[in-house]
């Protein structure tokens, strides 16, 4: 007799004139049925924590790429979580410093623009008695034309530098909060739902009332044509009265539905 083993606890002895293949015909038991159960079950569970860990350790590879100077060296889940969390806080922080620079060369330029014409026109003034040249003027005029194109230069530059940074810290904040971007896709979903509810509501009660009214106006045309010869209730005007309304109807559901595309638009824009 031969002895194989087609798990770790199930054992069948055949003699060497059996063929293999009649194995494939005995009957499992219910303790063979529940272990293999129970193995696939376990596999399909390592196999769900695997890709959920190969996730997780992608996106702490991708707050990796963000981080500077981190090339080549190992990090720990824990040392790229609190760097990641120092360079947003050191980005939000230059940000306010690029955009106190900002304002002050703002102000600086419109004091200087709205000034260089009176100081012009004093030294002008206080030239006249001497004789002072003309070129010095222009050499002045000049250098001031020049400074201004310095600035307005650095200025540039400095507003590209901050576009920059806030599209990082945007960037982090969408890897490191995604349900909060799941969040507010639902709640801009419920309430154009609730807008187009409230559309078809109005419309039907806007058919309803106009229904109502044309009935109305059809049973006392007789009666308003015999007091004051206007004649309500005929086809066209009716179909004047039906269309008009529909277009009121319509250009409202129109202002709700750009109202909420702007929106949602002024959201995406904040993420």
């Amino acid at each position: 007799f031969v002895s194989i083993s087609l798990c770790p606890s199930l054992h069948f002895s055949f003699h060497p004139f059996i063929s293999p293949s009649s194995l494939a015909n005995i009957p499992l038991s219910p303790e063979t049925a529940q272990d293999q159960e129970r193995r696939i079950r376990r596999e399909i569970a390592n196999s769900n924590e695997r890709r959920r860990m190969q996730s997780i350790n992608a996106g702490f590879q991708s707050l990796k790429t963000l981080l500077p100077h981190t090339d080549g060296e190992k990090l720990s889940k824990a040392a790229i979580l609190q760097q990641t969390s120092d360079y947003i806080f050191a980005l939000e922080q230059e940000k306010t410093q690029l955009l106190q620079q900002n304002n002050q060369l703002k102000r600086f330029i419109q004091e200087f623009s709205g000034s260089s014409p009176k100081r012009r026109r004093g030294a002008e003034e206080k030239d006249e008695g001497i004789g002072s040249p003309d070129i010095l003027e222009e050499e002045k005029a000049e250098e001031l034309r020049r400074e201004m194109l310095e600035l307005r230069q650095q200025l540039d530059k400095e507003r590209s530098a901050r576009m920059i940074l806030e599209e990082q810290v945007r960037s982090l904040d969408m890897v490191l909060h995604p349900e909060r971007l799941k969040v507010i896709t639902q709640q801009v979903q419920e309430e154009q739902a609730h807008i187009q509810t409230q559309t078809l509501l109005r419309l039907q009660q806007l058919h309803a009332e106009t229904s109502a009214e044309r009935d109305r106006h059809a049973a006392h045309s007789p009666q308003v044509q015999r007091h004051t010869g206007y004649r309500w209730g005929t086809q066209t005007e009716r179909e004047r009265h039906t269309q008009s309304t529909d277009g009121e109807t319509h250009q409202q559901f129109l202002n709700g539905r750009n109202v909420l595309f702007s929106f949602l638009s002024f959201v995406l824009f904040l993420l």
